[in-house]
């Protein structure tokens, strides 16, 4: 069977408007969260549950450095106003010390960071900002702590029970890792101003991090003490109870070989289980001070399930390893985690990971896999999110070296550590400061979002690329259900469309292509990611063909739809081996084109 030859498709005759801000899917251009004068810096990121994201950054654009937060739809399209939602405009140093921003399951952004507005001193505030961009906790949020004293580097996280645990490090006459619980409403259900949960005498307790346990506790991990670089520096854990007593019979010494680096903040991660992973480097003295990169698995109770001091991801002689961040995998049960490789004098460096199993045995060799070769390129800054059996790792590097000439990469790996996209994607090609200040985050369908400050612009902007879990980037506003169809035996294909809240209601066409993709079809501003021949032709003007269903109509009030494409049985076996993309366009009244999905393709077998 031939397709029949019919006229040129008058898509090509449309005028074009420009579509709403989305997740780009440029490598070599991203999604500006903000560009505006001054600085924006250290944003955060977290995931909503339908799929979208908030991003929040310190901003001086008007000569202090407020709060804003901005939160985007699925697509990566703008909720509230372009230039975010003022959450605090209080007084604040121009010493910005790290804070926190977590999304609860009520798709509000949990904040907390520390300001100067009583005084010369820095407290620790809360402010909680609805889905709908409202302060829930008031415009003023949460006095979380208020004393003389130097409050530092809060971090939040929301218990099983659905209150939220604040911890930080306070510079007291006894230094210690302080704790305050918020209910829900942002009432402090500890003593106020908190309470001390880790503190001894002579020691500054630092580097409090917080999950949440099983039964509504607590794990916080923190650094034993950061007064001076001779201070005992161990990496140590407990567990409360939303009173804020301990839970376990005495705090786990994670690691107490020998010290941690000063001014080095170890990873702390839940594993979704109520227990938690730990990674963290260290110098080793029996190696001549190279260092090491270990990891330790936490059960619910504080059991250690890997060896005291944690399992070491390389045992690589001469070799440094560097800054891990790991995460556990629900699936394998296996602990991931990827690194920093670098030579012994420190001037070449690699990008590493290992997978740990539940028993605490390392699964892709001695010395990990190398995703990236140590050589003259620097790489620093890994994140990385569990993935089907396996997990999908960003990394900052220079791969032109001079400082300030840094790019953004992805790779996604399975259980054997085997790459699933066949090669590292490009997230940030364009060349520029990116700092070493990079949030992540995953939503249920395993979208990774990279947030990061960039200097493109001549000052520090916020900018940001989602990737998928097929290591595409931008929107995902078009599903096929099947990946081949066999042309004796006949099916059917189902295409879901999902253009989002703002198209709901819009008229859209479902066209398609037998030819491949590209170069695609342009005309008026339009591009569609399909090439012109009969079958795209047979779409365009003859969308009732017995072959189609709903290849034209409106999207519901989600923004979404079905289609479906079916082949008879016994169908032209001469198109054997051919690949059929679709994509579809979202059409106002007067014709006017205002959306272009991407293409998704299935191909035809014997």
């Amino acid at each position: 069977m031939r397709f029949p030859l019919i006229a040129v498709p008058c898509l090509l005759l449309i005028a074009a408007t420009p579509a709403t801000a989305q997740w780009s899917d440029n490598a070599a251009e991203n999604t500006a969260v903000i560009t505006r004068s001054g600085e924006q810096v250290l944003p955060k990121s977290g995931a909503t549950s339908d799929g979208g994201q908030w991003v929040a950054w310190f901003d001086n654009s008007l000569g202090n450095y407020d709060v804003y937060a901005q939160r985007f739809d699925s697509k990566g399209r703008p909720m509230f106003s372009p230039g975010g939602l003022l959450v605090s405009n209080h007084p604040s140093s121009s010493w910005i010390m790290d804070w926190d921003m977590i999304v609860d399951d009520q798709d509000q952004a949990v904040m907390v960071f520390a300001d100067i507005r009583t005084g010369g001193d820095f407290d620790i505030y809360a402010y909680c900002m609805g889905s709908n961009g409202i302060p829930v906790w008031g415009p003023n949020g949460v006095a979380v702590s208020s004393n003389p004293s130097f409050d530092a580097t809060p971090a939040v996280a929301q218990m099983t029970g659905g209150d939220y645990v604040v911890v930080w490090a306070i510079d007291a006459p006894t230094a210690a890792i302080r704790m305050q619980r918020l209910s829900p409403a942002g009432t402090p259900l500890l003593a106020a101003g908190g309470i001390d949960i880790a503190s001894e005498a002579g020691a500054a307790p630092t580097f409090a991090r917080v999950i949440p346990g099983a039964n509504d506790n607590a794990i916080v991990s923190w650094v034993r003490d950061l007064n001076f670089f001779s201070s005992i520096k161990h990496l140590r854990a407990h567990c409360f109870s939303p009173t804020g007593a301990p839970v376990w019979p005495a705090l786990v010494e994670v690691f107490d070989d020998h010290n941690l680096p000063i001014a080095y903040s170890p990873q702390l991660a839940s594993d979704g289980l109520g227990g938690a992973v730990l990674s963290w480097h260290s110098s080793n003295p029996t190696r001549s001070g190279l260092y090491d990169s270990a990891v330790q698995h936490l059960a619910p109770n504080g059991t250690e399930l890997f060896s005291h001091n944690g399992v070491q991801l390389s045992t690589a002689a001469g070799m440094n390893h560097f800054a891990p961040n790991a995460a556990y995998n629900p699936v394998t049960g296996a602990v991931i985690a990827f690194w920093t490789e670098s030579s012994g004098s420190q001037s070449q460096d690699g990008w590493y990971a290992q997978a740990i199993t539940a028993g605490g045995n390392l699964s892709w060799g001695p010395n990990g896999k190398a995703i990236l070769p140590v050589d003259a390129t620097s790489k620093f800054m890994s994140a990385v999110h569990a993935v089907e059996d396996g997990a999908l790792a960003v990394m900052m590097w220079a791969p032109t070296v001079p400082y300030g000439a840094d790019e953004i990469i992805a790779t996604r790996v399975d259980s054997n550590g085997n790459n699933v996209w066949g090669g590292l994607r490009d997230l940030s090609t364009l060349s520029s400061g990116k700092s070493t200040v990079l949030s992540t985050s995953i939503n249920a369908t395993n979208e990774v979002l990279v947030v990061w400050e960039d200097d493109r612009n001549g000052n520090k902007d916020i900018y940001a690329q989602n990737i998928r879990p097929d290591g595409s980037l931008g929107p995902n506003y078009l599903d096929v259900d099947v990946t081949s169809i066999s042309l004796a035996a006949g099916g059917t294909a189902e295409l879901t469309l999902d253009a989002g809240l703002a198209f709901a209601g819009k008229s859209y066409w479902m066209l398609g292509s037998h030819t491949g993709t590209s170069p695609g079809v342009f005309g008026h501003g339009v591009h569609v990611d399909l090439n012109n021949g009969l079958y795209f032709q047979l779409t365009s003007n003859n969308p009732t063909s017995g072959l189609f269903s709903n290849f034209r109509g409106n999207l519901d009030a989600s923004g979404r739809a079905t289609a479906s494409v079916s082949v008879p049985p016994g169908f032209n076996p001469g198109l054997a081996g051919t690949s059929i993309a679709h994509a579809f366009v979202t059409v106002e009244s007067g014709g006017v084109v205002s959306l272009v999905s991407e293409s998704e393709s299935f191909t035809l077998l014997p």
